[in-house]
């Protein structure tokens, strides 16, 4: 995606960067204004609501003194008695933003919380809001997204109920984002489109033209380029008629992505120069350097070397004007900050000069020295301070160059987990190619198929096939989860194709032998006591509709079936596919009686194991048999909704532990 990371986050009160000398020195009209206002003002409340003006006007300054400033307004709302009104929940929030903005994430997480916590004693829904809306914050910044995700959508949810439509399309267009950059590309298609349906509901241009660039950014990585192409210029069109010449800019850059995946150079690059012309209004940098990069890429597939060169050339020096001027404003503030305090200390000077002045003439030689005394000693303080100043101001500057590499790293590390995470997502392209998800619905008329991996890719798949008037569905949880699992799933879907469409082996115990045999062949699992205890649990149905018969067999995994109005556990036996500890036993057989209208559910085990809820435990199997039994009446895709919208409900805002597979059929 060509626009950061989260578009529109709402910071409603950013963290104030205060100089404190600002307020004495009133350097504007305005801050002028306030500090004397500030002086005359004598209940707390009042200094407080003056506090936070001074906080907004000066907010760019230093993020130290900001917290300072966000202090003393917490300090005043407790001392006046408010810390649970307006006063005392803003002062919360300008507490958590401060720390957000030093990077402290924990004390920003907490002080969010202490927002939340306040508004729902006073039922606010503003406050509820900003709580919910910049923990969210705290959580992407971390990347769990997840978690963000569902504050987020909180946040969306009361903005709605108190009628501030716009507040919630924000948040629905930051919940979208969160989701394409976790590869989750319905979900983030879903909450764009209520983005985008809210906002020209609204008539909000602005919000509308983001929304239809971010569907034509989830649609380029899905690979669906007409209607990419279709949302971008949807985007250019609204963005031109409010002059919003960096959404122009992005949406061309996303236009030459496209054509650049499709080999199509030259159009491409007509679409990176007009990226490049619109960043370059808005003296948008970062839009310009992407712009450059790609020129610079789609030259050198046509074979334009020399325009290649220039453009790259382009783009590694506007890198060096951009960390230029990131230097230039970091030392703008530090010396600000500097000047401010050296105002101010000779400031003081000019005041304790004047009062030796004073009291030369009012007293008497002997009080007069004593006071001397007490005033030489303050201009000696006030050296020290000086020299204080000047040595943090040279500590700001080694800091600063330490900044400048440690970004640098960060820079290469960054890169290197981006390509990382490319291949993981690759990988998942792979493994969705491999495994059976498509054309499921074939086998049954009524029926679903669940899948949600804890990571980019799985350790569990379904697997199902028909063997002459056979048909058999398999859930398979392999050892661990991401990656490794992923590898675990390869093996199981080739040696099960192996096993039933090409041995043509329909039983499932004798389905579970072989696997087990093969799997302990492939992974070399001895039983020596060297060797990981890699494998598999699973369970396997075999349904014959004509014959009326489910045959079913289980390594570890059992299987829920309704049938006459009741519900029935089958438990697969206590032995995994792969090596076992324990002495290995034939695999046992169960066959059941069905009739027309008779359900049977197979699963792993990450949905029972979830953690969540109101004290934050497991789901466990009974809850989950109980909520299938619920609900069996109801068509298979309805139910699957449910499951799926009672797994985010009781997870809530923790991390999925495991990964979640599931099939459910009617007979």
């Amino acid at each position: 995606m060509s626009m950061n990371l989260f578009f529109g986050i709402k910071y409603y009160l950013t963290p104030l960067m205060v100089v404190l000398t600002l307020i004495c020195n009133g350097q504007t009209a305005k801050l002028d204004s306030l500090e004397k206002a500030f002086l005359t003002t004598s209940t707390p409340v009042e200094k407080g609501e003056i506090l936070k003006k001074i906080y907004t006007e000066v907010q760019h300054v230093d993020l130290d003194k900001a917290l300072v400033i966000a202090i003393e307004i917490r300090n005043l709302s407790v001392q006046a008695n408010q810390e649970n009104t307006r006063l005392g929940l803003d002062a919360l929030n300008l507490l958590g933003n401060a720390y957000l903005n030093m990077n402290q994430s924990d004390s920003a997480f907490y002080y969010f919380k202490e927002v939340i916590r306040g508004a729902t004693k006073q039922s606010d829904s503003l406050f509820l809001s900003k709580g919910n809306n910049n923990i969210g914050i705290v959580l992407a910044n971390q990347g769990s997204f997840s978690q963000a995700a569902y504050y987020f959508n909180v946040a969306a949810q009361i903005d709605i109920d108190r009628g501030d439509l716009s507040e919630a399309i924000v948040s629905y267009l930051n919940i979208g984002t969160l989701y394409q950059y976790s590869g989750n590309l319905d979900s983030a298609r879903y909450f764009l489109n209520k983005a985008q349906e809210g906002a020209n509901a609204i008539k909000d241009k602005n919000l509308l033209a983001t929304a239809f660039l971010n569907l034509g950014t989830v649609d380029l990585r899905a690979t669906n380029y007409n209607d990419a192409r279709q949302n971008f210029f949807k985007a250019i069109d609204l963005a031109e008629s409010i002059e919003g010449n960096i959404l122009i800019s992005m949406a061309y850059r996303n236009l030459a992505k496209l054509y650049m995946e499709q080999n199509k150079y030259k159009i491409a690059i007509e679409y990176d120069l007009k990226s490049l012309e619109y960043a370059m209004k808005s003296d948008e940098l970062d839009g310009a350097k992407s712009a450059y990069l790609g020129l610079a890429v789609s030259y050198e597939n046509l074979g334009l070397y020399k325009e290649a060169y220039h453009n790259h050339k382009e783009y590694t020096a506007l890198i060096d004007t951009i960390r230029a001027r990131e230097n230039q404003q970091t030392l703008i503030e530090m010396q600000t900050k500097f000047r401010s305090e050296q105002t101010m200390i000779e400031n003081q000077l000019l005041i304790q000069k004047s009062e030796i002045q004073d009291l030369e003439i009012a007293k008497g030689d002997e009080e007069l020295a004593n006071s001397r005394i007490v005033i030489i000693s303050s201009i000696l303080g006030l050296i020290l301070l000086v020299i204080l100043a000047f040595t943090l101001y040279n500590r700001n500057l080694i800091r600063q160059k330490a900044n400048l590499k440690l970004r640098e790293a960060n820079e290469i590390i960054n890169e290197k987990n981006k390509d990382i995470m490319a291949s993981i997502e690759y990988a998942s392209k792979i493994q969705e190619a491999l495994l059976p998800t498509k054309d499921n619905q074939k086998l049954f008329k009524d029926s679903f198929y669940l899948l949600q991996p804890k990571d980019i890719v799985s350790g569990d798949f379904f697997w199902y096939a028909e063997v002459e008037d056979v048909r058999i569905v398999a859930v398979i949880d392999c050892t661990g989860h991401g990656v490794p699992g992923a590898f675990m799933s390869m093996i199981g879907n080739t040696f099960l194709h192996e096993i039933v469409n090409e041995k043509k082996i329909a039983r499932p115990d004798l389905i579970l032998h072989e696997l087990r045999t093969r799997v302990i062949r492939a992974l070399n699992q001895k039983g020596d006591g060297t060797n990981r205890k890699d494998g598999m649990d699973m369970a396997i149905c075999a349904v014959n509709q004509k014959g009326g018969l489910i045959e079913f067999a289980g390594a570890n995994n059992p299987v829920y079936m309704v049938i006459n109005g009741e519900i029935l556990e089958i438990k697969g036996d206590k032995q995994p596919v792969g090596y076992f500890h324990g002495e290995e036993a034939p695999f046992t057989l169960h066959t059941v009686k069905v009739a027309m209208g008779d359900c049977a559910y197979i699963f792993s085990d990450g949905f029972a194991d979830q953690f969540g809820g109101p004290k934050g435990k497991k789901f466990k199997y009974k809850q989950l048999r109980d909520l299938i039994f619920a609900n069996h009446l109801l068509p298979m895709q309805e139910q699957k909704k449910i499951l799926l919208s009672t797994f985010d409900t009781w997870k809530g805002e923790l991390e999925q532990v495991d990964d979640v597979c599931m099939i459910g059929i009617r007979i």
